[in-house]
């Protein structure tokens, strides 16, 4: 019985299913396009006020009978007041269409009976329904007139704003005479027009935007501090409207210098000066103590970049820096942390910022060299005459508190139980306990399940 009522309901859903499937779709009602007339102005006594009319695209062919012109008032709710009608030319679903308005209502009347008293001046629109023979229909065309005095003029469609933004290559900073590739993009990407490229207010080439960018090469910047800018002019301002990218602050290093240090140089990165806290220069990767001080001077960075510091191998948190206007953090007070182990440190100091400029401050603490950790010592280099034997037992025996201390390294092992023999005994015990409790519990569980039904052999 229950498996005919499934069966059954699944055959009414199936049908159902198929019933919709085969129905139309309904259509959205609204807004088809733009609407045009044949003057861009006029006078609004005249009837009729717009005597011809066009479309960008046809009417749906279920409402295509009949053309209804109507007056909106877009600063108020409320209804739409007639202009007049045709059906001259119908039907109207082959597009463009274009019709001719007999005289109707003027639209200075339909003004006056939507504004009793007053000054007609403002924004209106106007609309072309598409209606069927039963004059039913919802769906039109569009175009919006300004109305002053006694005239009106079409309101020419507001331009699209546009945003440019430009990246220097390199980034942020790089030698006198290096070649520099200046970007711009500009969206909308179809915006067509020119960016002019300026250092400063001195400018340094403009090129036509293709397929929304724009790219300029120049080695012509001096040394020193640049603030590089791209402005997008569009080649129809009616459409497009122009726009500036925000400022890129640039440095160009005098010749011989890096702007990028490699930290891996055995001498002191370019853009990088530290001295302790009398102002004498330290070392190339010095080795300093904790507790120790020291003064540590960055270049680089965009003026007044944020900088943050930070010490690998130690979870130590250190105050951010301030880039000065030369892009130039000075005299950074670094403390080294107390306690911090004997090893090899860098100290980063980085520009808060994606793909921000970086500079490094290698150290070391005790006897770990700066560039690198000391190798770990070898297990040969503490073994007897014999292969460490002798002193292994030696060791092994003193630590366990047995008196074979001059004894081989077996009997070390022995006396203090820490010895690797112990050490596996104590291992291999361990896994033996975790085994016969695991066995135990399986056991259980199988004799549990066989009780209650959920086993059967």
């Amino acid at each position: 019985m229950t498996t005919a009522l499934l069966i059954c309901c699944s055959l009414l859903l199936a049908a159902a299913t198929a019933v919709l499937g085969l129905a139309p779709q309904a259509r959205a009602e609204g807004e088809l396009g733009d609407l045009t007339f044949a003057t861009t102005s006029g006078r609004i006594a005249d009837n009729p006020t717009f005597p011809r009319v066009g479309t960008e695209a046809a009417c749906p062919a279920d409402h295509a009978q009949q053309l209804q012109l109507s007056l909106v008032n877009v600063n108020a709710t409320g209804g739409t007041y007639l202009l007049g009608r045709t059906s001259a030319g119908a039907p109207y679903d082959q597009g463009p269409v274009a019709a001719d308005f007999p005289a109707g209502t003027a639209l200075e009347a339909r003004l006056r009976t939507m504004i009793p008293s007053g000054s007609f001046d403002g924004e209106y629109e106007i609309r072309l329904f598409c209606r069927d023979s039963g004059n039913i229909g919802s769906d039109y065309f569009t175009t919006r007139i300004q109305v002053t005095g006694d005239s009106w003029t079409v309101k020419a469609a507001a331009a699209n704003p546009t945003t440019t933004t430009l990246t220097p290559t390199p980034a942020r900073t790089a030698p006198v005479g290096a070649e520099v590739t200046l970007t711009a993009a500009v969206t909308p990407g179809d915006a067509a027009g020119k960016v002019t490229f300026l250092d400063g207010t001195e400018v340094l080439g403009a090129v036509d935007v293709a397929s929304g960018t724009a790219e300029l090469k120049t080695s012509a910047l001096a040394a020193g501090d640049h603030t590089l800018t791209a402005t997008f002019t569009p080649a129809d301002p009616a459409a497009y409207l122009p726009s500036d990218s925000p400022a890129s602050g640039y440095k160009v290093t005098g010749t011989g210098t890096s702007p990028s240090p490699d930290p891996s140089e055995t001498d002191t990165p370019p853009d990088l000066d530290v001295t302790d806290e009398d102002g004498t220069p330290l070392d190339v990767n010095p080795t300093l103590t904790t507790g120790q001080t020291v003064l540590v001077t960055a270049r680089g960075y965009g003026e007044g970049a944020v900088v943050k510091a930070v010490l690998t191998g130690s979870e130590a948190t250190f105050p951010d820096a301030t880039a000065d206007a030369e892009g130039t953090v000075a005299d950074y007070e670094f403390t080294v942390p107390d306690p911090l182990a004997d090893g090899s440190y860098t100290l980063t100091l980085t520009e808060d910022a994606t793909d921000g400029h970086s500079v490094e401050f290698l150290f070391g603490i005790g006897d770990a060299p700066g560039p690198g950790p000391s190798p770990s010592p070898s297990p040969s280099d503490s073994a007897g005459a014999d292969g460490g034997a002798g002193d292994g037992g030696a060791t092994e025996g003193s630590t366990g508190g047995g008196d074979s201390g001059g004894s081989a390294g077996s009997g070390g092992s022995g006396g203090g139980g820490t010895g690797s023999l112990a050490s596996t005994g104590v291992n291999a015990l361990t896994l033996g306990l975790a085994s016969v409790l695991l066995c135990g519990l399986g056991t259980a569980f199988v004799l549990r399940a066989r009780r209650g039904g959920l086993l059967r052999f």
